[in-house]
């Protein structure tokens, strides 16, 4: 039995997904690249820094040139500089060789595959949030699957051979990406009808999309950097980061099939919710492991479901050809509170201490609600009003 273009193009986007995540095992080896470079841990974390702002600018370019490029052609990219970034941190002389082939080469291109990836799944007309849950959990898969990968790989090959095997492994999973994926461009761009009015209600949701991005991402990127001092004890980092990860997962998983059901307006207020609850339980009960664990899982679903969510309702607002380059603007809110929220909250920490960092987030979780509800009215009224043909 032949399988489907659809479907053959949603595995091979699941499967770049999986192969872009290596940006997000840094912790694997940071401490040994440190030592090999006679550099300090902070010193050396310039390099994933660079990489984060490498990555979300390759999500924004990446993201127009997949509304304009053969997703093959894009992966055979993406796979090319996965293996040079790979390779050059394998042989780096220096933290200045490190920050251009992890940082600059692998962020940019990790970007760009995942940008084509989401844009797979954000067309696709039947099932948009499954495909879209299937495609980022590959992501966030690739990281849990890679890391103890990596941490053994470095422990039997040292450096060199690890970051080599990584490369030699990873590109293999992105050249049967790219057999998978479509050959051919997306449609070309349909001009709107209406003119601009309808062009600026399609601008109107990007807005709004961006700040829901931003604001219900933040939390849980800072409680990610610093996950023990939330848990209430150092020594359960381990757990704790654990356990936002698994939730990460979880929530990825179970967003996008229930927003097929309900619709994403009602999942991301679920989401909101879960935001400000678990905000308040860090802020009220700093002292109690128990609840301060359960938090954090539940902050974990939160950004997982809002990753998935978000490029569903971005679909929702514009049409197919316009997705890449509207998705690649509103990840840009993500990138800068992956920035410069951990920064925050380190430099705040230091002078208040954890507790009234999660006050803080409680405010943030409440302006996050209001940027759920400024968004579904954005992307509802678009939706109500005579739009472009939406190419299947």
């Amino acid at each position: 039995m032949s399988v489907s273009p659809a479907r053959r193009a949603l595995a091979g986007a699941v499967l770049l997904d999986f192969a872009v995540s290596p940006l997000f095992i840094w912790d694997a080896f940071s401490a040994s690249l440190a030592r090999d470079l006679r550099v300090s841990v902070p010193s050396l974390s310039l390099a994933f820094s660079v990489g984060l702002a490498a990555f979300t600018a390759g999500v924004l370019v990446g993201g127009r040139v997949a509304d304009a490029v053969a997703p093959r052609r894009i992966a055979v990219l993406t796979g090319c500089g996965v293996v040079v970034g790979l390779g050059t941190a394998a042989v780096a002389p220096s933290l200045l060789v490190l920050i251009v082939g992890f940082g600059i080469v692998l962020g940019g291109a990790t970007g760009l595959g995942y940008a084509t990836a989401v844009r797979v799944a954000g067309t696709v007309t039947a099932g948009r949030g499954g495909a879209m849950a299937l495609v980022v959990s590959a992501y966030a898969a690739g990281a849990v699957v890679l890391a103890p990968v990596a941490d053994r790989l470095l422990a039997v090959a040292g450096r060199a051979g690890m970051f080599a095997s990584l490369a030699v492994g990873l590109g293999v999973v992105v050249v049967c990406a790219a057999i998978l994926l479509p050959g051919t461009p997306p449609p070309a761009r349909v001009a709107p009808r209406g003119g601009a009015a309808v062009v600026r209600l399609f601008r109107v949701p990007v807005p709004a999309l961006w700040t829901m991005f931003f604001l219900g991402s933040a939390p849980a990127l800072i409680a990610f950097a610093h996950a023990g001092q939330f848990a209430g004890r150092p020594q359960l980092t381990v757990v704790a980061v654990s356990l936002i990860n698994a939730g990460n997962f979880v929530g990825r998983l179970i967003a996008g099939p229930a927003s097929d059901r309900l619709g994403h307006a009602p999942v991301l207020h679920a989401t909101a919710a879960a935001l400000a609850g678990s905000c308040l339980a860090l802020a009220v009960a700093p002292d109690n492991p128990a609840v301060t664990l359960t938090a954090l899982l539940v902050l974990g679903t939160q950004y997982g479901a809002l990753s998935v969510l978000t490029p569903v309702a971005t679909a929702e607002a514009v049409p197919n050809e316009q997705f890449g380059t509207a998705y690649g603007m509103v990840f840009s809110g993500w990138g800068i509170a992956g920035l410069a929220g951990p920064v925050a909250a380190a430099w705040l920490a230091t002078r208040t201490g954890y507790p009234a960092i999660a006050a803080v987030l409680v405010g943030v979780a409440a302006l996050s609600w209001v940027a759920v509800l400024w968004a579904s009215a954005s992307v509802r009224r678009v939706r109500q009003h005579p739009r472009p043909h939406h190419l299947a």
